[in-house]
């Protein structure tokens, strides 16, 4: 699968040069294997081969295959070509062949996975019959104890397996990558980010020129000037037509000063009331619902910053940070309802997070969904005048996250934080708090102060907008 979205990537792998995951990357492989844990309820007789490795696993497999048993991690060679199947079932005169994954569909990249499987099992001497994807039901509640029959989901996608072309051809192809001596050339391309974002893309992107194409807005064009050997954004010829978005970012490079319209500024300012509740959730999600009345990967809420901005100036600050101990929704919702009153805009950024975790906050425990639906009635995104790029600094790098924006309009930013993103911390927390239970007081104190910035921030970029209109 490596190969598949990258011939560089494949070898580093094989030659175990690619950078450490990530927390948050460890922390959705560990969704799978709690994912796993489930499935294997539904073949209770099976054989578990999962802690065997090499030479050991693939015996043991011969002789659970001679028996006819169901097995977990399957491990079979054919020549230079070794797989290991999730699920091996025996099924009348051969045998269905399974794939688990912790997503809540099929997806096209689990095709190729499978059909190679598939051709080095009947390479080996095995009929397959059919091929399964074994998944989460999006739609599953939990209720109580967890329920492995109601929360996966399994569909059979032996058609799509047997269209996926050059299976062999591949095969020969990638192995050869693997024995290679010499790395194989850069190449960047749309595969960096699909199927998944590429370890290796820091890197390879790392590269390029500071303004380079791949900041405009339009990928379709930014692709082609690319591949045409326009790398630079100064280097597009001056007569391209570009879209409004990305002649914003081309001026601003071309120029190395802020791009902005005063008036449009001005129209989404206007639409502020105050006073104005700066607002930001942290969540974290699981495969596995761990809460009654959650889904898979339902973003949890456990943390909050709340900055009130008055019209005078008077600022006030409340947040949240939840203990670990219970189900953290209900004393977050309790206290935030006692501190988002009256009226007045309510400021995020990037108003589609938090209207999705407020919307699943009103379905879950409705004797709030009152107050919800007037809070959502609200909501102003401040990322908006951004987004459409009212204001433009270079810096940005032709993206509007408040990671971004703030230090090109403040100045001010993220790097002095232990925790400087999202995803940080909410892994730090599912660990700590969660899963080994033993949050620790500094740890607290670093959430807390990652998350007051992002709304402290919303203030800052307010007062700086309000001072460019004047």
């Amino acid at each position: 699968m490596k190969g598949q979205q990258c011939q560089r990537l494949l070898w580093c792998a094989n030659k175990h040069l690619l950078p450490k995951p990530s927390l948050s990357d460890q922390h959705k492989f560990n969704q799978g294997h709690d994912f796993e844990v489930y499935v294997y309820h539904l073949f209770p007789n099976a054989v578990n081969l999962s802690n065997l490795r090499g030479i050991e696993n693939i015996n043991k497999t011969k002789e659970a295959i001679k028996q006819k048993k169901t097995i977990f991690e399957a491990g079979v060679q054919f020549q230079d070509l070794f797989i290991r199947a999730d699920v091996f079932e025996p099924d009348k005169d051969g045998w269905n062949l399974y794939e688990i994954k912790s997503t809540t569909k099929v997806k096209p990249q689990h095709f190729p996975d499978l059909a190679f499987q598939k051709y080095v099992l009947e390479k080996a001497g095995l009929k397959i019959n059919k091929c399964f994807v074994l998944f989460l039901n999006k739609d599953y509640i939990k209720k109580e104890q967890i329920n492995p029959k109601e929360l996966i989901t399994k569909e059979d996608v032996t058609e799509q397996v047997a269209l996926v072309p050059n299976i062999e051809e591949n095969a020969n192809k990638y192995l050869e990558i693997i024995k290679a001596e010499d790395e194989p050339p850069m190449k960047i391309s749309a595969n960096c980010n699909k199927p998944y974002p590429c370890s290796l893309k820091e890197h390879c992107w790392g590269t390029l020129p500071t303004n380079n194409v791949l900041h405009l807005t339009n990928w379709r064009q930014y692709w082609t000037f690319f591949h045409q050997g326009i790398i630079d954004i100064k280097d597009i010829p001056k007569e391209t037509e570009l879209k409004p978005k990305d002649e914003v970012i081309r001026n601003a490079v071309l120029k190395c000063q802020i791009v902005m319209s005063k008036e449009k500024i001005k129209d989404f300012m206007n639409t502020l009331q105050y006073p104005l509740y700066h607002f930001d959730f942290e969540t974290f999600d699981t495969a596995v619902p761990i809460y009654d009345k959650s889904r898979p990967y339902q973003k949890i809420p456990f943390q909050y910053s709340l900055h009130i901005q008055h019209e005078d100036g008077k600022l006030e600050h409340f947040e949240y940070l939840a203990d670990g101990s219970e189900d953290p929704r209900i004393k977050l919702l309790e206290q935030l309802k006692n501190e988002i009153k009256g009226t007045g805009s309510v400021i995020v950024f990037n108003k589609s997070f938090e209207i999705m975790v407020l919307t699943k906050l009103a379905e879950d425990f409705p004797k709030h969904k009152a107050w919800i639906q007037d809070v959502l009635g609200r909501i102003i995104d401040l990322a908006f005048p951004f987004q459409n790029f009212y204001y433009y600094c270079p810096s940005q790098k032709g993206r509007y996250s408040i990671k971004k924006v703030l230090p090109a309009i403040t100045g001010k930013g993220y790097d002095n934080l232990e925790i400087n993103n999202g995803a940080e911390a909410s892994v730090q927390y599912f660990n700590s708090h969660i899963k080994e239970k033993l949050p620790d007081k500094g740890l607290r104190e670093h959430l807390l102060k990652y998350c007051c910035l992002d709304t402290e921030g919303m203030v800052w970029i307010v007062d700086e907008l309000k001072k460019l209109i004047g």
